[in-house]
This record gives structure tokens, sequence and C-alpha cells, in this order.
């Protein structure tokens, strides 16, 4: 009976882990496709702004899991004393999430504006 808890706690986690790639991949799809250019500065930039989004909504996530009192998974949860205070975690999640959305519509702007 343990052998096969062990098989379905890796198989959930290997579905968690490839449902997370594949959003990973649709946001990073998303940010090339609004890219005006097809530069590898570009391609670069957005990569990593893909990157900070779903950062921001990994800390949006785990922000509203504590707020409800749900159980974090084992790699998300902290000690007490090395956490960061909820409105700390809410504040950097959405600057997160909204510094690679402000720079690259200023982008957009900005190249339409020619």
């Amino acid at each position: 009976m343990g052998n096969q808890q062990i098989r379905s706690a890796l198989r959930r986690r290997l579905t968690i882990s490839l449902s997370l790639l594949a959003l990973y991949l649709f946001v990073s799809i998303v940010a090339g496709l609004m890219a005006p250019r097809g530069d590898l500065l570009t391609a670069s930039r957005n990569i990593l702004a893909s990157v900070a989004i779903l950062s921001g909504l990994l800390g949006l996530l785990v922000y509203l899991a504590r707020q409800a009192g749900w159980r974090l998974p084992p790699s998300l949860q902290l000690p007490e004393g090395r956490r960061d205070e909820n409105w700390r975690l809410l504040a950097m999640s959405l600057t997160a999430i909204g510094f690679p959305i402000i720079m690259i519509a200023t982008q957009l702007l900005l190249l339409h504006g020619r």
C-alpha cells in the first residue's frame, strides 16, 4: 500500500510540474507574439518578462493560500521566522507582474507611434 501511495504522489508532482511548464510556455509564446520585431534582444526580454509574471503569480497564490489558511506544498512552506510579512509578499508579487507588463506595453506604444 505504501508503494502505491508513493507512486501516486510522484505522479501528482509530475502532473503539477508539467502543468507549470505548459503555463510557462503559453505565457512565453504570448509574450513572443506581442513582440513587434523578432530580434534576439526582444525575444529574450519577453521570455524574462514571462518568468517575472509567472513568479508574481506564484507569489499571489502563496499569499492567497496563507490568507485562506490552505496548506502549501512542502517546497513552498517556510518557518514563521523566515516569512515575509503578508503585505510585502503581496506588494512584491504585484510589482513582479506589473513592471514587465508596463515595459512591454510601453514598447508597443512607442513602436506604434512611428
